[in-house]
């Protein structure tokens, strides 16, 4: 290969880096971590009790209120009411749920997502939350 040849593949070979090292750089940035439930929605999340390991919050949603972007360390919920939700995730996808008042589930962290009551009755829960 010639010093020239070489030269111009070198060249293009570290524009392509640069332009990716940009790119990765840039969805970093924007890749910030979002709230906890109660702080970005405190409408919907009062902690009614913390400690060093746990936090207990009161959870209600409104018929048709969505809450604000936010993510859960590892949890328990126990629902008080019957309810029907949606979730939204990042990705755009959704998925619908009906717990029944008395349902019991944990969950894994959750990074982000935001929740819709679309049901017509107030959905109420109560929420553990590890710290």
């Amino acid at each position: 290969m010639s010093h020239r040849k070489f030269a111009r593949v070198a060249l293009r070979n570290a524009g392509r880096v640069l332009a990716t090292s940009l790119a990765l750089a840039a969805g970093m940035a924007m890749a910030q971590p979002v709230p906890l439930s109660f702080q970005a929605s405190p409408d919907v999340y009062k902690v009614l009790a913390e400690g060093d390991q746990f936090r207990v919050i009161e959870v209600s949603w409104k018929p048709g209120q969505r809450d604000l972007t936010h993510g859960h360390p590892a949890a328990a919920s126990y629902f008080l009411t019957d309810c029907k939700l949606r979730f939204f995730n990042p990705d755009g996808t959704q998925r619908d749920a009906n717990p029944r008042a008395g349902h019991a589930a944990t969950q894994k962290p959750i990074a982000s997502h935001e929740v819709q009551n679309v049901g017509d009755t107030e959905c109420r829960l109560i929420m553990f939350e590890m710290k």
